[in-house]
């Protein structure tokens, strides 16, 4: 049985993701967004933890590595559950390049699918806030502190920071398709996910969760137009810019536009 497909194989894959998403229903997108907005919070709480806990214990590299090697786990849900992030939606535009979708119902599931991971995320941070998680002092300063941090940074390294976030995530997303099996989708995704977050990237549905949480936990800290200007739109065209446009498009070229598609397949692998 075939475990593994070949770069122009995995490329094909994701053509026809992209297809399938285009075609969703907006409310079922909204839904799979909402599911992947609560995945990713959780994710995020885990990160948290380990990171308030481990890391004043240990030292705070090791408590960040071991936050980013649990992190993961929200996509791997998002891949085997079923879930669709916005991150990882961008890579639909692969679909249009090919002429196998509209433009027009790919950014309209690009809009339904962010709304759907916002809306995740707030209602984790209204059940984390009732479950009374962030109790102890570490883990709220660091949240509050991180929270900050994100909403004054400035439009330009957020919008970049973002670009460079979904350059891994999207990568991890499109070599998750070159496996067959759950392992190998687990593996493949694993370690550039986790990447992302031990170099502290931008990613906008991580962001949703955190500054959300960060504004309950102290809403004097920022304003929430600071989080909008400061974060969640320059990381949402840094996030696009990378998974819908520079990650597809080096592909397409590579390996689905006409006048390569048959040397692609003629150096496939």
């Amino acid at each position: 049985m075939k475990t593994f497909m070949n770069t122009v194989e995995c490329a094909e894959a994701v053509v026809k993701m992209g297809v399938k998403k285009a075609n969703t229903k907006p409310s079922k997108v909204f839904t799979l967004g909402f599911m992947a907005g609560m995945f990713v919070g959780l994710a995020y709480v885990a990160y948290i933890t380990a990171t308030s806990f481990a890391g004043p214990a240990i030292n705070p590299v090791v408590g960040k590595f071991i936050g980013s090697a649990i992190f993961p786990t929200a996509v791997i849900l998002v891949l085997l559950a079923g879930a669709s992030l916005f991150t990882g939606n961008n890579l639909a535009t692969l679909a249009w390049m090919t002429g196998d979708a509209k433009l027009s119902d790919v950014m309209r599931n690009w809009v339904f699918v962010w709304l759907g991971n916002f809306a995740g995320s707030l209602f984790l941070v209204f059940v984390v806030s009732m479950a009374g998680i962030f109790k102890s002092e570490a883990m709220i300063d660091a949240t509050v502190h991180l929270a900050t941090h994100k909403a004054h940074m400035t439009f330009t390294s957020a919008l970049f920071s973002g670009f460079l976030c979904n350059v891994v995530v999207a990568l991890g997303v499109w070599i998750s398709f070159s496996a067959t099996d759950a392992g190998g989708k687990i593996m493949a995704a694993w370690f550039p996910i986790m990447m992302f977050a031990f170099s502290g990237y931008q990613h906008v549905v991580a962001n949703m969760f955190v500054i959300s949480m960060g504004w309950v936990l102290d809403p004097s800290a920022f304003t929430i137009a600071e989080a909008f200007m400061g974060n969640f739109i320059p990381v949402t065209i840094g996030n696009a810019l990378a998974g819908g446009l520079f990650i597809p498009g080096i592909y397409y070229t590579l390996y689905l536009k006409k006048d390569t598609a048959a040397q692609a397949v003629t150096n496939k692998g």
